[in-house]
């Protein structure tokens, strides 16, 4: 891991050394945690974003998704036999 310094309030840094305390860890093991949570979550969102544009994009309504998830099933087992 690479040293960086980041600057975060007072308050703040009482708080996340309480909170790493308690689970007796140091605070830059918790801000991993935090931070690896977070990019998780803004990935997660620009995938959901990608798939609403790519369904506005080729017409498909919230409606219609277990319809084709039906004709996808039945396609793969057809397939698979």
């Amino acid at each position: 891991m690479s040293d960086s310094n980041i600057r975060v309030s007072e308050a703040l840094m009482a708080e996340l050394q309480r909170a790493a305390d308690v689970e007796q860890r140091s605070p830059e093991e918790v801000v991993e945690d935090a931070v690896e949570r977070y990019l998780r979550v803004k990935r997660r969102e620009r995938l959901y974003a990608y798939g609403d544009g790519q369904a506005k994009w080729l017409g498909i309504e919230e409606e219609d998704v277990p319809a084709l998830v039906k004709e996808i099933r039945r396609d793969t087992s057809a397939r698979d036999r």
